[in-house]
């Protein structure tokens, strides 16, 4: 009986899979204007703009990277004054880190960034006071699945972040490890320990 079940189950998904293939209307047999989709077209509009007056420019990695980024609606545009206090950062000593909560706010606050990109960009400025969290680093740290997503309050990001680090802090003494480098040994454990995510 349970076999009949399923492959009722399995006929019922082949034929909406076949009905939606059926409502599927191609450009080409659009009866309609198409150009009004161009209109519409937003995805990183600044930089798409850049890209699309390239001409004769050299192609350098920097130029391949901003493609890319492009491309999978990455490409993160910060302003002077930002850039500027990243810059300031560095002044920062180890376990100062919630005197950054400014500026992980701010960079939260721009298109592309979350969590995961905020704190990569805070640890190649400042490796000593700061560290990537990622939903690897997360696991291997908490035991627990990773609890944010992109629809989390920023100020609970921030506040998991400046935890997550404190944990670094105490577990780097415990275990008598860098807190520069910790991020990676937490990404290679879990992947090693834990599987996949």
């Amino acid at each position: 009986m349970k076999l009949l079940r399923r492959s009722g189950k399995t006929k019922k998904r082949k034929m909406a899979s076949k009905n939606q293939r059926e409502r599927i209307i191609t450009a080409k047999d659009f009866r309609g204007e198409l150009s009004p989709y161009l209109d519409a077209y937003d995805q990183q509009p600044d930089l798409t703009v850049r890209l699309d007056k390239l001409e004769d420019t050299e192609f350098t990695q920097q130029l391949i990277n901003e493609i890319v980024l492009w491309k999978v609606n990455r490409y993160v545009s910060l302003t002077s004054e930002l850039l500027q206090q990243i810059g300031q950062l560095r002044r920062l000593k180890p376990n100062q880190h919630r005197k950054g909560e400014s500026v992980l706010t701010a960079l939260l606050g721009c298109h592309g960034v979350d969590l995961a990109m905020a704190s990569t960009i805070l640890r190649f400025r400042n490796p000593a006071v700061f560290q990537i969290v990622d939903r690897r680093a997360y696991r291997a740290i908490y035991g627990s699945e990773y609890p944010l997503s992109s629809k989390t309050p920023t100020s609970r990001k921030v506040s998991l972040y400046f935890d997550y680090l404190d944990a670094l802090v105490d577990l780097c003494a415990a275990k008598g490890l860098a807190f520069e480098t910790i991020d990676r040994v937490l990404y290679k454990f879990d992947q090693a320990r834990n599987g996949k995510l």
